[in-house]
């Protein structure tokens, strides 16, 4: 599990507040600007996590009742090279293969697979993260409902470079 220590507005102190892997800090003056994270591997690294799409590239943060998630997913190109995933509160993390653990598998999606269906665009393959945006939803749910809806026969995925790309049946 993710958990949030603190929020401060600086970056001083927080490496103190961070001990146990999965332990985070959110820096806000206004708007999020970073979430920093101790690396959930366990290696000890603490991970900077942009928010501020002004200064470049940037991750989502949703907080709701469901919880803290972040989208897209964390993938260190150094170091311990983890790859992971924050979505509702749940670290899910990835090795040779996707988690069994994901929060998606036990969320009712009934009515938002319902909503994803109704809303997709008349063409061909389209990102589930536009879906997500155009709904307002958080995109690993969308993407979770498509997965379902494909399941269903209702929708395919699209192959190699086009996966994480759906096309309404």
């Amino acid at each position: 599990m993710i958990n949030l220590k603190a929020e401060v507005t600086s970056r001083g102190g927080v490496s103190d507040l961070l001990q146990a892997p999965g332990d985070a800090v959110l820096i806000q003056r206004g708007v999020p600007r970073w979430l920093i994270i101790k690396c959930p591997c366990g290696c000890g690294e603490e991970i900077p996590v942009n928010l501020d799409r002004r200064a470049d590239k940037a991750w989502r943060l949703y907080r709701n009742a469901t919880g803290l998630t972040l989208f897209p997913s964390v993938w260190r190109d150094t170091g311990c090279e983890a790859h992971f995933i924050i979505w509702r509160d749940q670290i899910v993390t990835f090795g040779g293969g996707a988690s069994d653990n994901s929060p998606g598998r036990s969320l009712d999606l009934t009515e938002l697979a319902r909503r994803v269906l109704a809303a997709w665009p008349p063409r061909d393959l389209v990102s589930y993260v536009e879906v997500a945006d155009q709904l307002g939803e958080i995109p690993w749910d969308v993407q979770e409902a498509c997965f379902r809806l494909v399941a269903a026969g209702l929708m395919v995925e699209g192959k190699g470079q086009a996966r994480g790309n759906f096309r309404k049946l």
